[in-house]
């Protein structure tokens, strides 16, 4: 699906019709002021993923693991919390 390219006025006048091509068309904008895109809409989710908040329960009726690689998967999540800890913000002045 090709990007639509709006003014910010455009997608202002036209916002609840422009969410609705996002969320239900799988659509995505680009959102222009003057000759420059300062933002991009897009899906929230992409097709075939899958939702964080289900995590737990994939979590509880998965397969059992053993003491080790429960300590191994730990350390993992442990690493990605650290690292997006981290990150610069992106919205920091």
């Amino acid at each position: 699906m090709s990007t639509i390219v709006l003014t910010v006025t455009e997608f202002s006048r036209g916002l609840s019709d422009f969410l609705n091509q996002v969320q239900y068309q799988g659509q995505t904008l680009d959102i222009q002021r003057g000759k420059r895109v300062v933002a991009r809409v897009l899906p929230a989710a992409a097709p075939g993923g899958f939702p964080l908040d289900r995590l737990d329960d994939l979590l509880l009726k998965g397969p059992q693991i053993s003491g080790s690689e429960r300590q191994s998967m730990a350390k993992d999540v442990g690493a990605l919390r650290s690292n997006l800890l981290t990150r610069d913000d992106p919205w920091a002045s």
